[in-house]
């Protein structure tokens, strides 16, 4: 059933080219994730500092679906690979990717994704499940990237920079997910988006 829904996504979508009022909607949310996602808030355990950018992330691929979600995650990681300040406290560089935070910007990928495809549902538990599973793949990514970079087993690495995060992650996902419900009927009300 859920591949289903993706084949015939990319079935409609293969033919369409980006226009102008996409591109612009793509760049104002990879300005929005990029700026939201270098603001640091909170606690930091093993350089993994406690970010928006899980909020944000969920946020983009609930608003905006699969394609364009995840384009615009694509878009933050290669500014923020070029050198541009857009990773957390400021940063950028492709030595952050390598570093101890680099598995979570990778895995953001999954977590914009899959919160963009459960949008081709209609059930609410659904979609927040699927934006929780890509967050559960992004933490998965994260924790892996962390016990490799801090040469440490992955259990150990899963328990200080994974755990610690998932109760915040998780309130994350739910908040973006009704966040981007409130932004997709104003963005659908002013003709912005369809």
């Amino acid at each position: 059933m859920f591949f289903h829904h993706i084949q015939t996504m990319d079935k409609n979508s293969k033919n369409k080219k980006l226009d102008i009022k996409d591109m612009a909607i793509i760049s104002l949310f990879a300005a929005l994730v990029s700026v939201l996602s270098a603001i640091p808030v909170g606690f930091n355990i093993l350089g993994v500092p406690a970010t928006l950018q899980t909020f944000i992330i969920a946020f983009v691929g609930y608003t905006l679906g699969a394609k364009k979600g995840t384009f615009v995650v694509f878009i933050y990681i290669l500014l923020g690979a070029i050198g541009l300040p857009v990773f957390n406290g400021f940063n950028g560089g492709f030595g952050v990717i390598l570093g101890v935070t680099g598995g979570f910007i990778i895995g953001f990928i999954f977590l914009s994704f899959l919160a963009g495809c459960s949008m081709q549902f209609k059930n609410i538990f659904i979609r927040i499940g699927l934006g929780i599973l890509g967050l559960l793949t992004c933490h998965v990514t994260g924790a892996f990237a962390a016990s490799i970079y801090l040469d440490m087993p992955l259990l150990s690495a899963s328990s200080a920079v994974s755990f610690p995060y998932l109760p915040k992650d998780i309130l994350s996902v739910v908040l973006g997910y009704f966040a981007a419900i409130a932004v997709r009927k104003a963005m659908v009300s002013a003709k912005i988006y369809s």
